[in-house]
């Protein structure tokens, strides 16, 4: 598993109480039942964890979690600091 990965399941897991053993790279935001406001918050508190502007624009209800954690290893590439 990925850092990105790991980050977006952990959020998912701690933050909006989604069950870990339902949720795979192909799982899309739909599929987890994020609405309009959760997709915010989803985006704001990625932000907060890799220290980088990420989009609530990126996060369609198509989006796949794959997807979000690719932009998110993206974002750690480039040097951005990374707390949990």
């Amino acid at each position: 598993m990925t850092k990105g990965y790991s980050t977006v399941v952990d959020i998912l897991v701690d933050k909006f109480r989604c069950a870990e053993e339902e949720l795979t790279p192909a799982t899309t935001v739909e599929d987890v039942d994020l609405d309009s406001l959760a997709q915010v918050e989803f985006a704001i508190t990625l932000e907060n964890r890799i220290g980088r502007p990420f989009s609530e624009d990126q996060l369609t209800l198509d989006t796949t979690l794959g997807e979000i954690a690719a932009a998110v290893e993206s974002s750690l590439s480039v040097g951005t600091s990374y707390e949990k």
